[in-house]
C-alpha cells in the first residue's frame, strides 16, 4: 500500500486549494448533533427498559437507522459547510456507503448498551471500534467529493481525530448508561447536558478530520457519464428531512412509548401492591398477567400458559370441600360471559398452601364492547374466617359463661323483689332494687352488643312469617305495662279494629316495639300518656310510639340512630340505656324492608316504622280431625244465646259435643252431673263475673281439675286479675271468637297430674338456673330435671311429660339434637337458652327464649300459653 496515496507526507504543495467555513452551516451541524446525540440517549433508556425480544429488535434497527441518519446529517452539513473556489459535487456510491457506516456504528451502540450486565473491558472495547466506525463513517463521505479534487490527509490531524472519534464514542457510551436515573426532570437536564457535550466531540471530529484534509485540484477533471451525483442544491431538503425525521420519528416515538411504558409499570407496581390476587387472560384463554400476590404463592410461572393449564397449578374447592371440576373454574368460566361477585372458595396450591378465598371475575371489554380477555380477582379471607373464628368463640363465651351466670343472678333477685321469698326491710328491699336494675342494664348491654355483632356480620337469623300488627302491637303494650307503671304513664292504644297482616319475624318485631315503646316511657313526664297507633298508608301500615317529652336537640339527629348514640342534654342523660337500641331497631326494620324515622316537637316526639302490607289473611291455619281429640265433651258458658249456639254448631261440626250453660248456677250444676273435657268460659255472666267463678271452681273439689277456656271481650283484664291463677287457665281468646285459635287452644288440653299441677321436664346443666326454675313454678307445676341429653332421654321414655323446657348448651351435646327426638311424644318443647335457635329447627318447637332477654314475667306467660 503506497501511503503517499492516502497521507500528504510532504510539504503542503502551493496549489492546494484553500476554503472557508459558513458560520450558519457550521451551527446547523452543531445543532443537529446535539439533537441526534438527544435522541441516541433518549433511545438508549427506551431500548434498556424494553423486556420483550421482538420489540428489543425493533427499536435497535429503528434506533441505529435513526442515530444514524443524524450523526450523518451532521458530517454531510459540515461538509457543506466547507466552501472551495469551485463547484462541488458528492459521488452517491461512497455518500451511501457513509451513510450505512454511521447506522451500523449505531447499531453497535445500541448493541452493547442494551445489556444489563457489562464489563469495563466491553465498554471500552466497543467505544474503540464505534469509534472506528465513526471515523470511516467520516472519510468515506470525503471519498465522495474526490470527483472534484484530490484529497490528502496531515497524518497528526488525522489520527487525532480517529482518537477524539474514539474518545466522543466511550464518553457517549458512559453518558448513555447514566441518563435514565433520577426523577423525569433530572433524566432531561442530565441529557441535555450530555447532549450539548457529545455534539461538540462530534463536530470536534468532523472538523478535525476536515483540517487534516489537503485539497488539490485534479489535473484533468471530468465526470462520466453514467455517474450518480449528489448536487448542493438539495442540501436543505436532505437536513430538513433527517432533521424532522430524527425528531418526529425517533424522540417523539421514544417519549410516547416512555409514557406507555410508565403507566404499565404504574399498573403493574399498583396490581403487583394488592393483597388480593388477580389473573388475567386474553380472548383466546392465554394467561397474560399474574399479579406477585397470587405469583408467589406458585409453584411456577404461568404467564404464557393457557387456562386449561390451571389446573396444574392450583385446585379450587366449595366451602363442603367439594373439588371445582376444571371447566367450571372461575376464570373459565367468566371466559365465557360469566359474571362472578363474591364467590367463596377453598384455593389448594401446589406446595400444599391452602387459602379461604372469594372470588370475583368478569369479562374485560373494550369501549367498542369487543371482549378482550377476563379477569379474576382472588380476595383472600383466611386471617379474616380466622378473626371470625376468634369472634365467634368469644361471643359464645360471653353468651354462655358471662350470661348464664347473670341470668341466675337477674332471676334469684326479681324472685327476692317481688316478695316470693318474703318480706324484706325497706332499707333491703331498696338495695335489692338496685341491684336487680342495674343487673337488668348490664344484660341488656351485652344482649344488645351482640344483638349488633350479628347484624353487622350478617348472621342475625330472620324467620319470617304471616302476622298480625295490631296483635304484635297489643302484646308488646301488655309487655311494657309494668315498665310504664315505672315511670308513672299509661298506654293509649290509637288504632282501627282490623288486622294488619305483615310479613316479618314477630320476635324481631317485637323487639323494636319494646324498644321504642320502653323509650317514650323513660322520657315521657310523669302523668302523661305514649300513644302507640297504627295505620295504613296506601299499601303500607304505620305503626308510631309518640311520647309527651322533651324535644330531641337538633344537633343530636343525625346521629340518632348511631351505634352508641345518647343525648348529652341533663334532662336525657342518666335515663339508662346503651344507646344501641335504636341501631338495631333501625337495622331490623330495615332488612324487613320497611323504613324507621322520627318527627320530634318542644311537646312531642313521635318515632315510627313503615311495613309492606300483605293481602293474605293472617291465620290460615286449618286442623283436621285427626289432630284435635274428637272425644271431648266440653260445655259453654254464655250468655248470649245466639253465640252459645253459633258456637255449639261450630264445635259439633268438629265432632266435638257440646253443652250450653247460660248462668254461672247452670253451669255448676251441670258440671256437678256430668264430666267434661273443658269449660269454654264467658267472663261476663248475668249472675256472677267470671273471675270470682274461675275461683270458686278451683277451690271445689269436684271442679278443681276442669280445664277452661277463655272467651271474652274482657279476656286481657281477666287474665291480669287472676294474676298466679292464669297458668291454670289453658288459653285467654278475646272476641270475636277466631274458631281455628279456639281449636288450637282445645288440643293443648292435657291430663293432669294428681295434684293438680303439669309436669314439666327442665333439661339444664346449670343448678343454679334449674333451683331457680323449681322456685319460680312451685305452685304451678312439678319440675323434674335432666344435667344432660343421655339423663333426659331415660327420664321421657319412664314417664309422660306437659311440657319439656331446653337448653342448648348442654356437657354432652347440642340441644337441638334431641329436637327431632322429641317430636314423636307430641307435647309442646319451649327452648330457653343463650344460643338462637336455628332456624332448621323451629319447625320442632312450640316457642324459644333467649335466657339473658326474658323476665320471670315473660317465661312465666311463655310457659302458661304453652301449657
Amino acid at each position: 500500500m503506497n501511503l503517499g496515496n492516502w497521507f500528504q507526507l510532504d510539504t503542503i504543495p502551493n496549489n492546494a486549494i484553500s476554503g472557508h467555513y459558513d458560520i450558519k452551516l457550521v451551527i446547523l451541524s452543531y445543532i443537529i448533533a446535539v439533537l441526534a446525540s438527544y435522541v441516541a440517549l433518549d433511545l438508549v433508556g427506551s431500548l434498556r427498559a424494553e423486556r420483550r425480544k421482538r420489540a428489543r429488535i425493533f427499536w435497535l434497527i429503528g434506533g441505529a437507522i435513526a442515530m444514524g441518519l443524524g450523526i450523518w446529517s451532521m458530517h454531510f452539513v459540515g461538509m457543506m459547510a466547507f466552501i472551495m473556489p469551485m463547484p462541488m459535487r458528492y459521488e452517491f456510491t461512497w455518500t451511501a456507503a457513509s451513510l450505512l457506516a454511521a447506522i451500523l456504528a449505531s447499531a453497535l451502540a445500541l448493541f452493547i448498551l442494551q445489556k444489563k450486565n457489562y464489563s469495563l473491558i466491553h465498554l471500552g472495547l466497543g467505544g474503540i471500534i464505534i469509534g472506528l466506525a465513526i471515523a470511516t463513517m467520516h472519510y468515506m463521505g470525503m471519498e465522495g467529493m474526490k470527483t472534484h479534487v484530490n484529497i490528502h490527509y496531515l497524518p497528526g490531524l488525522f489520527v487525532l481525530s480517529i482518537i477524539i472519534a474514539i474518545v466522543a464514542a466511550e464518553a457517549a457510551l458512559w453518558l448513555a448508561l447514566r441518563s435514565n436515573k433520577g426523577t423525569n426532570r433530572q433524566q432531561f437536564h442530565f441529557k441535555l447536558v450530555s447532549a450539548l457535550i457529545m455534539g461538540v466531540a462530534i463536530c470536534g471530529m468532523h472538523y478535525t478530520g476536515m483540517e487534516a484534509s489537503v485539497f488539490t485540484p485534479l489535473t484533468t477533471h471530468h465526470m462520466f457519464s453514467g455517474m450518480q451525483i449528489i448536487t448542493t442544491n438539495y442540501l436543505p431538503f436532505f437536513v430538513a428531512g433527517t432533521t424532522i425525521l430524527i425528531l418526529i420519528l425517533a424522540l417523539t416515538t421514544s417519549t410516547y412509548k416512555k409514557m406507555i411504558s410508565n403507566e404499565k409499570e404504574f399498573l403493574k407496581a399498583m396490581l403487583n401492591n394488592l393483597e388480593d390476587g388477580i389473573i388475567a387472560c386474553n380472548s383466546m384463554g392465554k394467561i397474560t398477567m399474574v399479579n406477585d400476590s397470587l405469583n408467589k404463592k406458585m409453584s411456577s410461572n404461568i404467564i404464557g400458559k393457557y387456562v386449561d393449564d390451571l389446573p396444574k397449578h392450583f385446585s379450587m374447592y366449595s366451602v363442603n370441600n367439594e373439588k371445582i371440576l376444571d371447566e367450571k373454574l372461575p376464570l373459565k368460566r367468566v371466559l365465557k360471559g360469566e359474571k362472578i361477585q363474591e364467590l367463596p372458595l377453598l384455593i389448594k396450591f401446589n406446595n400444599n398452601l391452602v387459602n379461604d378465598v372469594v372470588i370475583d371475575g368478569q369479562e374485560i371489554l373494550n369501549a367498542s364492547g369487543k371482549r378482550l380477555g377476563a379477569l379474576t380477582v382472588i380476595h383472600d379471607v383466611t386471617e379474616l374466617k380466622r378473626t371470625e373464628k376468634l369472634k365467634k368463640e368469644f361471643v359464645s363465651i360471653v353468651s354462655h359463661e358471662l350470661r348464664t351466670p347473670l341470668t341466675s343472678i337477674r332471676g334469684s333477685l326479681g324472685l327476692l323483689v317481688s316478695g316470693v321469698m318474703g318480706g324484706f326491710s325497706d332499707k333491703a328491699k331498696k338495695l335489692l332494687e338496685i341491684a336487680n336494675n342495674n343487673c337488668e342494664r348490664l344484660l341488656l348491654l351485652i344482649n344488645d352488643i351482640l344483638d349488633i355483632e350479628k347484624i353487622e356480620a350478617g348472621k342475625m337469623e330472620f324467620q319470617l312469617i304471616e302476622a298480625d300488627l295490631q296483635t304484635l302491637v297489643n302484646e308488646a303494650v301488655e309487655s311494657n305495662k309494668m315498665y310504664a307503671e315505672k315511670y308513672g304513664v299509661k298506654f293509649n292504644l290509637l288504632s282501627p279494629d282490623e288486622s294488619f297482616p305483615i310479613q316479618v319475624d314477630p320476635d324481631r318485631l317485637i323487639q323494636v316495639l319494646n324498644n321504642l315503646i320502653s323509650n317514650a316511657c323513660k322520657f315521657s313526664e310523669k302523668g302523661n300518656k305514649v300513644e302507640i297507633s297504627i295505620q295504613k298508608q296506601n299499601g303500607i301500615v304505620r305503626c308510631s310510639v309518640s311520647n309527651y317529652g322533651p324535644e330531641i336537640p337538633i344537633e343530636f339527629r343525625p346521629r340518632i340512630f348511631q351505634k352508641f348514640s345518647q343525648a348529652d342534654a341533663s334532662n336525657t342523660r342518666g335515663k339508662s340505656g346503651t344507646g344501641l337500641g335504636l341501631n338495631i331497631s333501625k337495622a331490623i326494620i330495615e332488612k324487613l324492608g320497611g323504613q324507621i324515622n322520627f318527627a320530634s316537637t318542644p311537646e312531642k316526639t313521635t318515632f315510627y316504622f313503615d311495613l309492606p302490607l300483605i293481602q293474605s289473611p293472617v291465620c290460615d291455619t286449618s286442623f283436621s280431625n285427626e289432630e284435635i281429640f274428637a272425644d271431648k265433651k266440653l260445655l259453654i258458658c254464655e250468655d248470649d244465646e245466639d253465640q252459645a249456639n253459633y258456637l255449639k254448631v261450630l264445635l259439633e261440626s268438629a265432632g266435638y259435643v257440646a253443652n250450653i250453660a247460660h248462668t254461672a248456677k247452670e253451669a255448676k250444676k251441670l258440671l256437678t252431673s256430668n264430666h267434661y273435657e273443658a269449660l269454654l268460659l264467658d267472663l261476663v255472666l248475668p249472675d256472677q263475673d267470671g273471675v270470682s267463678f274461675i275461683r270458686e271452681l278451683r277451690s271445689n273439689r269436684e271442679t278443681k281439675d276442669i280445664q277452661i277456656i277463655v272467651l271474652s271481650v274482657m279476656a286481657q283484664t281477666g287474665r291480669t286479675l287472676l294474676n298466679g291463677d292464669a297458668i291454670r287457665v289453658v288459653d285467654w281468646l278475646d272476641k270475636p271468637i277466631d274458631f281455628n285459635k279456639l281449636l288450637t287452644a282445645i288440643s293443648k288440653i292435657k291430663n293432669i297430674d294428681s295434684n293438680n299441677k303439669p309436669n314439666i321436664l327442665y333439661i339444664e346443666d346449670n343448678h343454679d338456673q334449674q333451683h331457680l326454675m323449681t322456685v319460680l313454678l312451685n305452685k304451678h307445676a312439678n319440675i323434674m330435671t335432666a344435667d344432660n341429653l343421655r339423663e333426659a332421654k331415660e327420664m321421657l321414655q319412664q314417664r309422660r311429660y306437659d311440657l319439656v323446657i331446653l337448653d342448648l348448651l348442654l356437657p354432652d351435646g347440642n340441644g337441638v339434637d334431641i329436637l327431632p327426638w322429641l317430636a314423636k311424644y307430641h307435647f309442646p318443647v319451649l327452648v330457653l337458652s343463650n344460643l338462637e335457635l336455628s332456624q332448621d329447627y323451629a319447625k320442632y318447637v312450640s316457642d324459644a327464649l333467649i335466657k339473658s332477654k326474658s323476665s320471670n314475667e315473660v317465661l312465666l306467660k311463655t310457659i302458661a300459653n304453652l301449657l
